[in-house]
C-alpha cells in the first residue's frame, strides 16, 4: 500500500471509530494479530483488546471526540505517525472512581506499523498525567 493509503486507513480508524464507536472500522483497519505496545496493557490481545478498550473509553467519555492534528508516513509508507487531541466528558468514572462530569482534553502521539493495508503494531504516548490532573485525581502544579 502507498503512504497515502496507509495514512487514510489510520485516519479512518482513529477519527471514525473513536468518534462514532463503529467497531466495524476496527475490523477493516486492524490485522487480526494486531499488537498494542501502549503504556497501559490492553484488556485483551489483538483486535478484541482494541475493541474492548475503545468501548470502555466511549462508556467513560460518551461524547468522545478524537481529532488527528498532524499525520505523516515514513519513507517506506509502512509507519504512520500522528499527533492527536481527544476531548470528552467523564461520565463513567476512571480507576473505580465515580464520574466527575468534567471535560478533559488529552493530547498524544501514536505510531502505527502497517502491512498489507492493515495496522499490525501500535504505540501510543498519551498525556495521562494531564488527564488525571484535569479530572482532579492528582494535583496540578499550580494547586497547593
Amino acid at each position: 500500500m502507498s503512504a497515502q493509503e496507509n495514512i487514510a486507513t489510520v485516519r479512518r480508524l482513529f477519527e471514525g471509530a473513536f468518534n462514532t464507536g463503529d467497531l466495524t472500522l476496527a475490523d477493516a483497519a486492524l490485522d487480526p494479530n494486531y499488537v498494542d505496545h501502549s503504556t497501559f496493557a490492553p484488556p485483551a490481545p489483538g483486535l478484541e483488546g482494541f475493541k474492548l478498550r475503545m468501548s470502555a473509553m466511549r462508556k467513560t467519555f460518551p461524547d468522545l471526540h478524537f481529532s488527528v492534528d498532524d499525520i505523516f508516513a515514513d519513507g517506506s509508507g509502512d509507519k504512520v505517525t500522528f499527533r492527536w487531541t481527544s476531548r470528552g466528558t467523564d461520565q463513567g468514572g476512571i480507576m473505580g472512581r465515580p464520574a466527575t462530569g468534567k471535560l478533559v482534553v488529552v493530547t498524544g502521539i501514536n505510531i502505527e506499523y502497517l502491512a498489507g493495508g492493515k495496522i499490525v503494531e501500535h504505540w501510543s504516548a498519551p498525556d495521562n498525567l494531564r488527564m488525571m490532573q484535569q479530572l482532579g485525581l492528582i494535583p496540578s502544579p499550580n494547586q497547593s
